[in-house]
Parts: structure tokens; sequence; C-alpha cells
């Protein structure tokens, strides 16, 4: 399941359209949800703001139907001369849009890991293989 939640920045100007629309996506983004949020997503798409932001902090996980969701909002939105732009992007849905490079196609906002806690063993030592024992009949110099 997932929800959205939209927030409109409006412009100065009465007549003017949105200067961006953000759209708080959360829960899984798969073929089942994709289905259902993808009219919405279109019809923002084409009413013209200068930014339509997808937030992805609270997105728990994005399978390759929510990649092609993007690919597909990003032809809209090119269409109507709008930025597409992937905010709070972290955990899995980031691993997945690094690793299908999406992030070289859209315009991507990555948030960045939690810093580690005081007192909490490093990344670089948690990192370091522990000692192995040598083999039985190897030699040290």
């Amino acid at each position: 399941m997932i929800t959205i939640a939209t927030t409109r920045s409006e412009s100065r100007g009465a007549a003017s359209p949105a200067e961006h629309i953000t759209v708080e996506l959360r829960g899984e983004l798969d073929i089942d949800s994709t289905a259902i949020i993808e009219p919405t997503l279109a019809a923002l798409a084409r009413s013209g703001p200068a930014e339509l932001r997808l937030d992805l902090g609270a997105l728990a996980f994005c399978d390759t139907s929510g990649i092609n969701l993007f690919l597909r909002l990003q032809h809209r939105c090119a269409r109507t001369r709008t930025t597409l732009v992937l905010t709070g992007v972290r955990g899995q849905p980031a691993r997945v849009i690094r690793l299908v490079r999406l992030h070289r196609t859209i315009v991507c906002r990555f948030m960045a890991p939690p810093a580690p806690r005081h007192g909490a063993p490093g990344v670089a030592r948690a990192l370091e293989p522990a000692s192995t024992p040598a083999r039985a009949g190897a030699t040290r110099p």
C-alpha cells in the first residue's frame, strides 16, 4: 500500500501555475501501487508546475515498476517543461536508483546516511577484516 500527500507552493500571480508541487510517497512502490498512483501523478505533471518533487523519504521499497513510473513521469514532465526531482532518496530505493543509474536521467537529492552515534565503533573499524589464523603448514616470515 502506498499513500501520497501533495503540497502545492503557490506562485505570486493568481493565474500562473504553481512554482512547485511536492508529492510525498509513503510505503512500497510496486506494480500494484504504481497503477493506483500514476493517474494522479500524470495529472499533476500536466498541470505544468515549474518543478514536480517526489519526496521518497518515507518510501520503504521500490522495484522496477517504480523506476518505470519515474521514467514515464519524466517524459510527461518534459512535455510541459516541468522539472521532475526525486528528493529524500534513501535506503532501498536509493540503492535501486543508483543501480539502474536513474540519477543520471532524473534529478535526485539523496539523503546522507545517519552519523554514527558517539561511542559506537566507526565504520572503518567495523569494516576491518578479522585477523585470520595462519593455515597449517604455512610459514611466516
